[in-house]
């Protein structure tokens, strides 16, 4: 099932969290990148949501937070991305690579 902004049935099982770290010289490069990207990722089957967080004490490092249905499909968008070509030309960008975390959610407070 894809999730659409009026649609918030599909169960969300894992979060991703991307922390990018750009430097002063490339962080507009990264934030645009970042931002026509993250539209493409919203809309692959599996992603329930995408929030694009700036740090306020070094503006050039940026969290990715991904809610997706599964680690399954968080997968499948991976390979996508990495056949693509993006995962290599975005990653050339940063000074060192970005930090990856995985989570499984285990109880909501909503």
């Amino acid at each position: 099932m894809r999730l659409t902004p009026t649609t918030l049935e599909m169960p969300v099982t894992t979060i991703v969290i991307l922390d990018i770290p750009a430097t002063p010289a490339t962080r507009d490069k990264v934030l645009a990148t970042l931002e026509d990207a993250l539209v493409e990722t919203r809309a692959f089957d599996g992603c329930a949501g995408i929030e694009l967080l700036v740090n306020q004490d070094q503006p050039s490092n940026f969290v990715v937070y991904e809610r997706w249905a599964s680690r399954a499909h968080y997968e499948r968008y991976l390979e996508f991305r990495q056949a693509s070509g993006f995962s290599a030309s975005f990653r050339a960008m940063f000074p060192g690579p970005p930090v990856v975390r995985r989570f499984d959610i285990r109880k909501n407070y909503d």
